[in-house]
Order: structure tokens, then sequence, then C-alpha cells
């Protein structure tokens, strides 16, 4: 197994693969073994680095979990495990850190992919963010993650087994780390609202891949798009965790959109 100490943490990783650097950031109460079905479709195309989160899976706690640190966090991944700019590959919270690394740190990037990133809320939706907030300042955030989840990150389409392993897997998460990473996202007010948001994924000068199971979602994102190779996917019928339900259809995705971009 594979560390990498960043100061205030320890971060677990995995290497896979051989090319192109492709780093896979996880999100909210999850880890890395989200992208188990994703990776064996980039690795014959890529060296595939896969890293937990700090506070999550198999790395260690940190003193704190905000935006800023998360950046360090894939900084470090980027100098001292790809050793060169690599593309980003992030799901949910994930997809929320790649673009924001994106916007800040472009200079590390070659390519930044969002999958079913859920930033960009509108005013309508404000309330709603502050209502979970305070939901899960109570004393079973785990229960209250889990209804979330079940009402809507599901579809008819997600297998059983999928919504046992998401739901099965919040029990495990401590309710300080679900609430870390509630606020990694919701704190971060230029990613995580409209009309800050934007201007700030019109950052995004390089190359941006979106897969979204919202067509309207990734039509907000296309209008933010700088990049003549940036492109979005829309997976009608997906649940959230598009890299386990739909991940050969991801991967094609990011394969055709890099083959093009690379080449621009």
């Amino acid at each position: 197994m594979s560390y990498l100490e960043t100061g205030d943490s320890t971060l677990f990783y995995t290497v896979t693969g051989s090319g192109t650097p492709v780093v896979l950031v996880h999100g909210w109460t999850a880890d890395s073994i989200d992208f188990s079905w994703l990776i064996p479709l980039l690795e014959p195309h890529f060296r595939v680095i896969a890293y937990d989160l700090r506070g999550y899976g198999k790395s260690a706690p940190a003193d704190a979990y905000d935006m800023g640190r998360q950046l360090d966090d894939l900084t470090a991944v980027i100098e001292h495990v790809a050793g060169e700019p690599a593309l980003v590959v992030g799901h949910s919270l994930g997809g929320a850190i790649v673009s924001s690394m994106a916007a800040e740190r472009p200079e590390r990037l070659l390519g930044v992919v969002a999958l079913d990133a859920p930033y960009a809320v509108g005013e309508d939706g404000r309330s709603g963010v502050e209502g979970m907030r305070e939901r899960l300042a109570g004393e079973h955030p785990q229960e209250v993650v889990k209804s979330f989840f079940s009402q809507v990150s599901f579809t008819d389409q997600t297998p059983d087994w999928l919504r046992t392993l998401v739901l099965r897997r919040v029990e495990s998460v401590s309710s300080a780390m679900i609430r870390a990473g509630f606020a990694a996202l919701w704190d971060h007010a230029p990613v995580a609202f409209r009309p800050e948001s934007d201007r700030y994924l019109a950052r995004r000068t390089g190359p941006v891949l979106v897969v979204h199971k919202n067509a309207a979602s990734a039509a907000y994102e296309e209008a933010t798009f700088q990049h003549p190779a940036s492109r979005t996917v829309v997976l009608p019928g997906a649940g959230h965790w598009v890299q386990i339900e739909r991940a050969e259809e991801v991967s094609a995705a990011i394969l055709d959109w890099w083959t093009t971009a690379r080449a621009g």
C-alpha cells in the first residue's frame, strides 16, 4: 500500500497502468473504491492514480477539510505521485475539487472531467443547502444522508446492490467527516452558488468534460466553457454514481474527449 504525507494528513493512493497520468477524486461519504469499475477501463490508456480524500477511506484525519486544503492535497498528488501535469477526474464533491483546481491552479492540469458534480446552485436552492446543513448538525447525520441519497441519487435503473453499497457505507463515516465533507463544497461559495459560479467556472480555460445525468446542469456548464475541446455528455436515466452505473459510457466519453483535446 502507498501513502503520501501532506503535512497534516497522510493520503492513501494506488497507481496502475502507464501513459498520461489521470488522477481520480471521489465524492462525499465515499472513497477511491468508487472508481473500481472505471479504473480497469482507463488503465490500458493512462497511468491511473486514485486516492482517498483526507479523513476518508484509508487516509488519515486532518486539521481541516476546506476546499483550499483539498486543492493542496490534489496538488501534492500531482506533484509527487504523477510527477507531471495530469488529467483530473472528479465525482460529486470530487467534481467540485477538480473544477476549483482548474480555476485556481490550471498549470497543474492537462484537463478536467467533472462527473455529476452538484455545484452551481441557484438562489432558489440556497435554502435547501442550508436546511441540509442544519439537519446534518443533529445527532444522526448518517440517517439524514441516507434519506437524502435515497431521494435524489438513484433511479429505477440503479441496481439494488449499488443502493446497498452507498447506503451501508454512509453508516461507516463519522458524523464529523459527514459535516466536514459537506462544508468543503458548500462553504466554497465561488463554485457552490450562482452567480459567483458563472465567473468562477469560466476560469477553467483548459479542456473540460462534464458528464451529467441532468441535461439542464450540463447546459449550464457548457455556457461557461472557454476551450474549444470542452464538451458535455448527458446520461439520461442514470443515477448519481455514473462512474459505477455507466462505467463503460463514462470511460468511452473520457477517451473520445481526450483524443480530441490532446490533438488540439
